[in-house]
């Protein structure tokens, strides 16, 4: 009886392995998700980052080498909280002052990692590019009229492949200017929006492959 469990248990090692190293070796494809924090800088005022959120579409591609390209199609939440404007806090109206912006974007990674059979670690390097399709601040601002209709950038992290499941890891930069021109509010104009310093933060994602 002992021998026989022990058979089964081997047996189902032996079929679990298998069907991990074809998921590894074979392209395919799932869904998306997670949590993105992010902020930007802006001269003489301080901001915080705010946690949103992403959701959309993937696909792997084993390249052999342990390389894989993964592009994905996402929904993808940034935004800011602003604090201060020089030395002195932003009035009551606007002192959790929040701006949201919503991108159509592309990211593509390029992973490499070994095959463990039975999972699989990687790291990576993503550029990515997006179209901004929804733009939301507090009423007491315009900085949602004043970002770009487009933004580029590129992120690195890490990920781990487990059968069906992959969690991810990393950080994002935005690079070049997002903003046309000088963020506005009633009581205040700040000017000198730092180039180069544009959204950047956390993502943590968990994809679901089929």
């Amino acid at each position: 009886m002992k021998k026989a469990i022990i058979a089964a248990i081997a047996a189902a090692f032996v079929f679990n392995i298998s069907v991990s190293a074809q998921h590894y070796n074979n392209a395919r494809g799932g869904i998306v998700g997670g949590v993105t924090s992010s902020s930007t800088k802006i001269k003489e005022v301080t901001t915080k980052s705010i946690s949103m959120y992403h959701a959309g579409v993937v696909a792997e591609f084993p390249l052999g080498g342990g390389f894989a390209i993964q592009p994905e199609l996402i929904y993808n939440m940034k935004g800011m909280a602003l604090n201060k404007v020089g030395d002195s806090s932003v009035n009551d109206a606007a002192k959790s002052l929040e701006t949201k912006v919503g991108y159509i974007e592309l990211p593509v990674q390029i992973q490499w990692g070994p095959d463990l059979v039975a999972f699989r670690p990687y790291g990576f390097v993503e550029p990515f590019v997006g179209y901004q399709i929804s733009a939301k601040s507090d009423e007491v601002t315009t900085v949602g009229d004043e970002i770009l209709k487009t933004e580029y950038g590129m992120s690195l992290g890490a990920g781990i492949d487990i059968s069906h499941f992959q969690v991810s890891a990393k950080y994002f930069w935005n690079f070049g200017q997002i903003y046309k021109g000088d963020i506005k509010n009633t009581a205040n104009t700040i000017t000198g929006l730092k180039d180069g310093n544009n959204f950047n933060g956390f993502v943590i994602s968990l994809a679901i492959f089929f």
